[in-house]
C-alpha cells in the first residue's frame, strides 16, 4: 500500500542538535520506510522499532552501523514529540548509518487502513495451498503469503497512538 510520505526536514538529524551528549549530539533519526510500490514514511524520529529476523530491534539516535534483514511484523516510528506511527511490514532489510534508518520492506500497511475481510480471504487461501502440499503449489511464496495475512489480522484495526 502506497501511503502519502509524511515529510519533516530530514537534513535535521545529520545536522546533530545539541542534546545531553554535548556539541554535535544528534537526537533525530531521518528515517525513511520504501517498499516496491513506493514511499511508505518518511521523516524525522526520535525511535524505530522493526521487526528483525532475530526479534524486535529498538533503533535510537548514535546507533552504531547496521544493517539486518527484517520478517513480517510491526514497525513503530516516534517523531520528536512523541507522535507514534505504526506500520506492518513485510520481510526486507533495515540500514543504519550516520543517524539515517533505511527500511525497505516487500510491502507495508498502517493497522487501521487494513481490511480485514480481504486478509481472512488471503489467509484461508494460503492455508488451503498449504495442505495437503502439493507439488505445483510454491510453498515459499504460500507461506510468505500466509504470513502477511496473519500480520494484517493481527494488528488490523489498531489506531494510531
Amino acid at each position: 500500500m502506497a501511503e502519502a510520505t509524511h515529510t519533516t526536514d530530514p537534513g535535521q538529524a545529520d545536522r546533530g542538535t545539541t542534546g545531553s551528549g554535548g556539541p554535535g549530539h544528534a537526537r533525530q533519526l531521518t528515517v525513511e520506510i520504501r517498499s516496491p510500490d513506493g514511499p511508505i514514511w518518511t521523516g524525522a524520529a526520535e525511535s524505530v522499532t522493526v521487526p528483525g529476523s532475530k526479534g524486535s530491534m529498538g533503533i535510537l539516535p548514535r546507533h552504531a552501523p547496521l544493517m539486518s534483514s527484517l520478517d513480517v511484523g510491526l514497525t513503530r516510528v516516534r517523531e520528536p514529540g512523541g507522535k507514534e506511527h505504526r506500520f506492518i511490514t513485510g520481510s526486507g532489510f533495515v540500514e543504519v548509518q550516520r543517524n539515517r534508518v533505511l527500511v525497505l520492506a516487500d510491502f507495508g500497511d498502517r493497522p487501521e487502513a487494513v481490511d480485514t475481510e480481504r486478509a481472512r480471504a488471503a489467509r484461508d487461501r494460503a492455508i488451503a495451498r498449504l495442505r495437503p502440499p502439493q507439488e505445483a503449489v510454491d510453498t515459499t511464496r504460500a507461506e510468505a503469503a500466509l504470513a502477511r495475512a496473519l500480520q494484517r489480522l493481527k494488528y488490523a484495526g489498531q489506531p494510531r497512538v
